[in-house]
């Protein structure tokens, strides 16, 4: 009998040492962990408009614990922000989040139901009134389409035709592109072959590189027509 009752004795003494012990460990754990809870959010490159827009978006960052953060599912909060390129994120322990923005590029003017917006890099239409232009940019005309749009400044920038140098493009329904050069060079291509006849293009200006007012006609395959525009 008296040995049962050691026996329990035992049992209730390493018992409550147990809850004693992790008790204290947990309290420790609390007050470490507190330490490493997102307090700070820097957000760099970006005027205060922007910068209020992309805080908005990530007030539920604040509170957790800078251990767990994934930068991926935070980079994902940005994906709907429209004058955003790419973010770089960092920690910087114990408690602050940087986030270094990087702006779209804008390539473009375009008109939609009579307002005017931007066409950025990231294929993204930019309210005007969000993003100060800080120079001047072609005009875009026609039905935008992201994924043609961005082939033809690739095609572009790979022919070296700047945009600085470009008044505007013209996009038609049947994937032809007009392009129009501030020296009032317009140039007519076909509906395939974009770079090449690009790339021909820019030979045809060269070449005739004192002359303006002129029209470069590539749209029947195999034919180049130079003629003025009047």
């Amino acid at each position: 009998m008296h040995l049962y009752l050691d026996k329990k004795k035992k049992i209730f003494f390493y018992f409550f040492l147990f809850l004693l012990l992790t008790t204290t460990i947990n309290k420790k754990f609390l007050e470490i962990s507190k330490i490493y809870l997102i307090k700070n959010i820097e957000v760099n490159n970006l005027e205060l408009n922007l910068k209020k827009i992309v805080e908005k978006n990530i007030t539920n960052i604040k509170g957790q614990n800078i251990f767990f953060l994934n930068k991926d599912d935070i980079s994902k909060k940005f994906n709907s922000i429209n004058f955003i390129e790419s973010v770089d994120i960092k920690k910087k322990f114990p408690s602050t989040l940087i986030i270094n923005v990087n702006k779209t590029t804008l390539l473009a003017k375009i008109n939609i139901n009579n307002k005017k917006y931007y066409l950025g890099s990231n294929g993204n239409i930019v309210d005007e009134n969000l993003i100060k232009l800080e120079k001047d940019i072609p005009n875009f005309f026609g039905d935008y389409r992201k994924e043609e749009f961005l082939n033809f400044i690739f095609y572009l920038k790979k022919n070296e035709f700047k945009l600085d140098n470009i008044k505007s493009f013209y996009y038609f329904p049947s994937g032809r592109w007009d392009l129009e050069i501030k020296n009032k060079i317009k140039i007519k291509l076909p509906t395939k072959k974009i770079e090449n006849n690009l790339f021909l293009s820019k030979k045809i200006i060269k070449k005739n590189k004192d002359k303006k007012n002129y029209i470069i006609d590539l749209r029947i395959n195999g034919q180049v027509i130079i003629y003025d525009d009047k």
